[in-house]
This record gives C-alpha cells, sequence and structure tokens, in this order.
C-alpha cells in the first residue's frame, strides 16, 4: 500500500508503543496511532509517513475495547496532561510493565532481565502534589495542547492535584490579566509572565504559590499586589513566591527569587524522611507513590552498618535520608545548589545526622573514591539520564551494588546496556507515580560481578 498523509485508515490496535501511542500494522506498516488504545478498532487519518513506519490521528472509535472507560476531567482529549486516562487503571499498570521490558529488551540487549508487575499508585487521583501551568498570549493560562503544544490550553480543573489548584489557577489567571500584562514571549524577550507552580503536603497541609516571571521592570509590584490579593483570598496559601528566570526555554524553574511572602517552603513527609522543600527543589510530585520508591530502593540497596552509600542526583535529599539507618555514612550529590539547601534542611528535620550533602558533579566524586568504593551507589537521573561520564565513573569505582531509579525506560536501557559491562542487572520494578499518563518509574537493581 502507497500511504500518504491525510489517507483514512480503519486500523486494528494491538499495543501500546512507549509514550502512550497504539501501535498498529497494514500491509506491514507500523502505525503509531494517537488517541488508540489496544483492542480497539479506529478509523484514523495519517499525519507523516517515514521510512518504516506512520504516524497517525485516532479520528473516531469502531470497536471499542472493554477496558476503555469514562474519563473523569473535562479537558480530556485537548489537555496535553493525561493520554491515558480513558484506559482502566488495572490495564495502565499492566502496559507499563510491558513496555519496561519492551524497552529493557530492544535498546538494552536486556532480554532476561526479570521485570515485576507494577507497583500501584495508592491514589489514581488527586495525587500529584505539584503542578506547572504556563501562561500565553493576553492571556491564557493552564496547560500546553495535546496536539499542539504551542498553545496553552485555559483549565479551569484538573483530577490530578486537589480541586484548591483548580480555584487558585482560575483566581491568577484573572488577576494577570487585570495587570494588562502579557506573558513572556521567548522569541522576543518581552513580556512578564511565565510560569504559576503549585504546591501541597500531605505531611502539614501547607500550600505554596510560586509565579515565574520574566526579568521585566513592570513586574515587581504587579507580583507583589498579585502575591497580597492571593493570601488574603485563599488562607490555606502558607506563602506565596516571585522568582526570575532570564533564560529564554520554557522551564517552571527560577533563576532569581525576588519576593516570598508568608513561608517560602514546604514540610514534606516520604517514608523516613522529614523534607524542606524549597520552590525550585526536586523532590517526588506523587508522596503516596514516594513511599513506595522508597521502599523499593531501601530494599535493594541493602545495608550496611559499617559502609557507606552515595546518592547521586539527590535532589531535596528523600532517597539519602531513607538510606540513612541502614549505613554509617550517607553522602548525596547534586549540581543544583537550591536542591542542596534543602537536602541540608532536611536532614536537620529528620535528625539524620550520618548524611552529608554537597553540591558537586557526580563523576569527579566518584573518582576520588576509586581506592574506597561506597558499598552502593543509588542514582535518580533526570529523564535524559545519567551523564556518559556518571556511568563511565560508576564502572571505574566499582562498588558493589548499583541501584538505579529512572523515569525515562529508554535511557535506563541505555545507561543498564552499558553497566552492563561489569554488573549482572537482578530486578527491575516500575513503579507507577503518574498514573493516566504513559510516564513510566522504574527501579533497577545491580551487582558487582566477581
Amino acid at each position: 500500500m502507497n500511504m500518504q498523509a491525510n489517507d483514512e485508515l480503519e486500523l486494528s490496535v494491538a499495543r501500546l508503543a512507549l509514550g502512550g501511542r497504539g501501535v498498529a500494522r497494514l500491509d506491514g506498516m507500523v502505525v503509531f496511532v494517537d488517541g488508540a488504545l489496544p483492542g480497539e478498532t479506529v478509523m484514523a487519518k495519517v499525519t507523516q509517513v517515514k521510512k518504516g513506519f506512520a504516524e497517525a490521528v485516532a479520528e473516531r472509535i469502531i470497536t471499542p475495547t472493554p477496558e476503555a472507560v469514562e474519563p473523569r476531567c473535562p479537558h480530556f482529549g485537548v489537555c496535553g496532561g493525561c493520554d491515558w486516562q480513558r484506559l482502566d487503571y488495572p490495564a495502565q499498570l499492566f502496559w507499563k510493565r510491558e513496555q519496561v521490558a519492551e524497552t529493557l529488551a530492544r535498546l538494552g540487549g536486556l532480554p532476561d532481565v526479570p521485570v515485576a508487575d507494577t507497583v500501584a499508585s495508592p491514589e489514581v487521583y488527586g495525587y500529584r502534589n505539584k503542578m506547572e501551568f504556563a501562561f500565553a498570549g493576553r492571556l491564557h493560562l493552564g496547560l500546553r495542547e495535546r496536539r499542539n503544544p504551542a498553545r496553552v490550553l485555559d483549565i479551569d480543573t484538573c483530577p490530578l492535584m486537589a480541586p484548591w489548584a483548580g480555584e487558585v489557577v482560575n483566581a491568577v489567571r484573572e488577576l494577570c490579566r487585570e495587570t494588562g500584562l502579557a506573558a513572556y514571549d521567548p522569541r522576543t524577550g518581552k513580556g512578564v509572565w511565565r510560569h504559576l507552580v503549585l504546591r501541597d503536603s500531605r505531611h502539614d497541609g501547607s500550600r505554596l504559590a510560586h509565579i515565574i516571571t520574566g526579568p521585566s521592570r513592570a513586574a515587581g509590584d504587579a507580583v507583589h499586589t498579585l502575591g497580597k490579593t492571593l493570601l488574603a483570598r485563599f488562607p490555606e496559601l502558607t506563602g506565596f513566591v516571585h522568582s526570575v528566570r532570564r533564560a529564554p526555554t520554557p522551564v517552571a524553574h527560577g533563576e532569581r527569587q525576588s519576593i516570598v511572602l508568608g513561608r517560602g517552603h514546604l514540610t514534606e513527609k516520604m517514608g523516613q524522611a522529614t523534607l524542606r522543600v524549597l520552590p525550585d527543589a526536586f523532590a517526588q510530585t506523587n508522596t503516596g507513590a514516594a513511599q513506595s520508591l522508597y521502599e523499593i530502593v531501601t530494599r535493594e540497596a541493602s545495608s550496611d552498618p559499617a559502609g557507606t552509600a552515595l546518592d547521586l542526583y539527590c535532589g531535596s535529599g528523600g532517597l539519602a535520608l531513607n538510606l540513612a539507618p541502614a549505613f554509617a555514612e550517607v553522602r548525596g550529590l547534586d549540581i543544583d545548589p537550591r536542591s542542596i539547601e534543602s537536602a541540608k534542611a532536611s536532614a536537620k528535620l529528620s535528625e539524620a545526622h550520618n548524611c552529608v550533602f554537597e553540591a558537586a558533579d557526580a563523576a569527579d566524586a566518584l573518582d576520588d573514591l576509586a581506592g574506597d568504593p561506597p558499598t552502593v551507589v543509588v542514582l535518580d537521573p533526570p529523564r535524559a539520564g545519567a551523564a556518559p561520564e556518571v556511568i563511565a565513573a560508576i564502572l571505574r569505582t566499582a562498588p558493589g551494588r548499583v541501584v538505579y531509579v529512572s523515569c525515562n525506560p529508554a535511557t535506563l536501557a541505555r545507561d543498564l546496556k552499558r553497566l552492563a559491562e561489569a554488573y549482572d542487572v537482578t530486578s527491575v520494578t516500575p513503579v507507577d507515580l503518574f498514573p493516566h499518563t504513559a510516564h513510566i518509574e522504574a527501579v533497577a537493581s545491580l551487582t558487582l560481578r566477581g
């Protein structure tokens, strides 16, 4: 078949690919179908044809799957946040496990690694303790559209976070529109509003609103008034923070903190750790599922009352602090000074006197330990995976155990393939920190051969 863009095809979807799209075959050609679920027959429009595969969008369901459910969110299908909300939750867990196993085999050359069933999130709605919302134009505030990420969809509710978040989003949109100031435009560097980040604590109920703007001189007074108005209108908000970001990349991460009203941080409890979370510091966004994640990491790291655990990419220190009771010393490293500031404060709150945190390059720190390797190295890198220099340094240092926490099965497979030169990958456990999305967290346990 000579398939072309805009062709309309009847396709039977067999499985889900990494990233969330349905997979169908037609005359030997693989077609990735956005918006289709396994077991469905759909009418789809082809969007691109490439060598060996095509991409399409489901336009109409001909035969539904019994695993389909009614989405809870009124913005589903347009909003880019939840591509799997139409799929029954047990089926989501099944396919996440399948995708981890398939990716390890295909990209990592590891077809025989035991992959456990996906550990479910205790909550499948209202589970997020942090949400990032984008501004655009004059003036939209919400989440990016699924099929047109350059556009921001004004949302009035999001079932992934508690209802208070939607109320604050609506209020911030209204108040920012009243200023007459436009959203920041990365193409010109002009405009003010960039992101709204909302966080809450399941430990003490505290809530934080964080506004990130461009470096406009017009922002200061307007943001200060916004903060005071929000704290008055929403007494449950315990803090308001304003940060400035000059870099044009659309990341919800401030570079310079400008205003703090109320309390400028949250306190959260995850496993045995009490965390002091600063506005820009990394912490897991699903508190309940993070408890399960930390329990798995602690189990796989084992214990050595006389030994040292090294936590790379430590963020606010959650993993390191949960490892503290099992080791004589735990060292946490992160390149972000603000995360290290959070981690040090968290160690004091947790009374973990054997934890040391420092802002340092992970590869350099590992090389410094080459003559006296730690008992275990734990790493939880960003989606891009561990830097090649870090993997090389782990191989040179040769700790007895490595526990790798990943939010991207593709980069996990790449890094495990390299580590498998000296290590046996003994188990991989997917953990669902992100229900209704195609994102997958996984914990891999490795043991040094010989």
